[in-house]
């Protein structure tokens, strides 16, 4: 090959190479859109981003803000910008929420004092930080642009000056330098990318066009060349592995940048490896395109499930619960639905922000009116509060007294009017109770030690009737006269009744005894039963009413007498129209005496009746009495 063929080859080999490369670049114009949207939809998670942070606390909120920093400029302006609008819509709200808190105890908002202040102002200043740091970074890569700029601009110059010199092999060194620390310039501006690009490649163009380089040199350098891109294609064809799609064509895009910067390959291989890696490029688009539909379909599919969220969402916000237990599991629906939508998954780009939205409107609805409801709550415990304070202050106020029978019943309807007071606000509600019931703990001990003495004294009072119904029983055995026996045993029934209170368990079994030693003194001297009822009323109707069914049989004997004596009042009626008509007769005066007798007897009954009437009624008295005194005690008893 004779040096004009030479230069012919090169001429088109650069002009092929130039070729291929403007082909490269036109599929990546054909292909950029997808490209575009692929890394706009890779972008587009902001509503699984705010999603995560909206269930931080401000200082967890705080700390994104601080790892921010530790980002490029550019990344933590972006960590920032959506960790801002989160932490200070959650800002104020805590705060109205702490200073309608203090306002309830203070007359005024003068010392209120926000905990997050502080938190706030921080995060204020790492935003200002970044903003610096990002402006900084800006200048800094426009400083770096136009610095690469004048440094192709003076590689152009060198290359324009090799033009007009002869061919050595330190003017092709040179070429090769020029290239090689172009393809290491990067940044540039935007406008002068394309004007860079065509100067230097007419340069080369013309430097090869005017110059008989070594062919054996041009040979080894097409071949590395050739290695170079027949390496990128298989760069390429890797790419089909990997899972981000992002990072798929970021890292094609810079292939085909590299490829471009490649120099000539031999004439033979020139179209058989653009062709390769073209094909590996469509494949790799292909591939990916397939996959980007997939993500879309189920990003259209999450969009719809997050849809049916916010009408789920919205069922739950709208209505206004009105017990503690609604709201509490309502809550627990509106967590289940918040964690239902973290599990579904981006949404188209278009979409995002508005679904993420409406969501979140309505998960705020019904924050916000729990928290009314709760605050309104609050108010009402405060309320509970005050009214079991005053409880609390009427019991400490009767805990000392002594009279443990009436104090017992008030400090009892006390207790029933705490039971009918609501809950108290959480943090004091062991603390109330602890006081009343320490107050009511406190009155009642005092009245377990006082009837535990009382118990003492009534098992004395059961040993000293045990002791005189054995005296009655030695009297019934006696030889003793009528008129003494019934002297000593009105004197000793007398003791029976100074006696006082035995235990309850024996109550009956010591009545009894009683009795039947009483029975059998009466019955040893025949009294009877009238003259025993007129000297012993009290003590036979007291008998009477202890016995089983002694209420029944008082109450029969009180009937039995209240008709005697209206049937004697009858009489007495009677007895005096018939002294009125016999007055006039012949024998009326013995007639008349006759009637007095029995009108004086018939007086007479009914008084002694009325007697017994009043010794009946006295005796249910008492006995009634001691029933309400015994039922007291045990009261206490349980109570204590």
């Amino acid at each position: 090959m004779n040096e004009e063929q030479e230069k012919k080859e090169e001429l088109a080999n650069s002009e092929s190479t130039g070729a291929n490369e403007s082909n490269a670049e036109s599929a990546d114009k054909s292909q950029d859109d997808l490209r575009k949207e692929i890394l706009q939809e890779e972008d587009s998670d902001q509503d699984q981003l705010n999603t995560d942070l909206s269930d931080l606390s401000l200082t967890d909120l705080f700390k994104k803000g601080q790892e921010a920093l530790m980002h490029r400029p550019k990344v933590a302006m972006k960590w920032l910008n959506t960790i801002r609008p989160v932490f200070f819509d959650k800002f104020h709200e805590e705060k109205k929420t702490a200073l309608e808190a203090y306002m309830e105890e203070a007359e005024d908002a003068e010392g209120f004092v926000f905990e997050y202040e502080k938190l706030a102002d921080e995060l204020n200043e790492i935003i200002v930080k970044a903003k610096e740091a990002r402006t900084e970074e800006k200048k800094r890569i426009e400083e770096e642009k136009q610095k690469n700029l004048k440094r192709k601009e003076a590689l152009l110059d060198t290359l324009s000056s090799l033009l007009e010199t002869d061919e050595t092999e330190d003017s092709i060194q040179q070429v090769k330098e020029i290239q090689k620390e172009w393809k290491n310039i990067r940044a540039l501006p935007k406008d002068k990318v394309q004007d860079l690009w065509d100067k230097y490649h007419m340069l080369l163009d013309t430097f090869y066009d005017n110059h008989s380089i070594n062919i054996e040199l041009k040979e080894l350098d097409r071949k590395k060349n050739l290695e170079q891109k027949i390496e990128l294609t298989k760069k390429v064809d890797a790419l089909a592995s990997e899972k981000s799609l992002k990072k798929s064509f970021i890292l094609l895009n810079k292939y085909h940048e590299e490829f471009k910067n490649i120099g000539p390959v031999p004439q033979e291989s020139r179209e058989g490896i653009w062709q390769a890696f073209k094909a590996a490029s469509d494949k790799i688009y292909e591939i990916k395109r397939e996959i980007f539909e997939k993500n879309q379909a189920k990003r259209q599919e999450n969009l719809e499930q997050k849809k049916i969220l916010v009408e789920k969402m919205t069922l739950v916000a709208q209505p206004v619960y009105d017990q503690v237990k609604d709201w509490n599991q309502k809550t627990k629906e509106v967590e289940d639905l918040f964690q239902q939508w973290r599990a579904i998954g981006p949404v188209p780009k278009a979409n995002s922000d508005e679904i993420w939205s409406q969501f979140k409107e309505q998960r705020n609805t019904f924050y916000n009116q729990r928290k009314n409801y709760f605050r309104e709550d609050y108010k009402r415990k405060k309320a509970n509060l005050i009214l079991k304070e005053d409880l609390c202050k009427r019991v400490e106020n009767i805990k000392d007294n002594e009279n443990f029978n009436e104090t017992t019943q008030e400090i009892l309807n006390i207790q029933k009017e705490w039971k009918k007071i609501g809950p108290v606000p959480d943090k004091v509600n062991q603390a109330i109770w602890n006081r009343f019931r320490a107050a009511c703990d406190h009155f009642f001990n005092r009245k377990q030690e006082a009837f535990s003495s009382k118990i003492e004294e009534e098992k004395e009072n059961l040993e000293k009737k045990k002791q005189l119904i054995q005296k009655l029983e030695e009297l019934g055995k006696s030889d003793k006269d009528e008129q003494k026996v019934f002297d000593e045993f009105k004197t000793l029934s007398s003791e029976w009744k100074q006696i006082g209170f035995v235990p309850r368990k024996s109550l009956r079994s010591i009545n009894k005894s009683f009795d039947d030693a009483s029975d059998a003194i009466f019955k040893k001297f025949n009294k009877k039963k009238e003259d025993l009822k007129i000297s012993q009323l009290g003590d036979h109707y007291s008998k009477i009413i202890h016995t089983p069914n002694g209420k029944q049989r008082i109450q029969s004997e009180e009937y039995k007498i209240k008709k005697r004596i209206n049937f004697l009042n009858e009489e007495i009626l009677n007895l005096e129209q018939n002294m009125s008509f016999f007055a006039k007769s012949k024998t009326a005066d013995k007639l008349l005496k006759d009637f007095e007798q029995k009108l004086e007897k018939a007086k007479s009954q009914i008084e002694r009746l009325k007697e017994e009437l009043k010794v009946i009624r006295g005796a249910k008295h008492e006995a009634k009495k001691e029933q309400e005194q015994e039922e007291t005690v045990e009261e206490s008893k349980q109570d204590a």
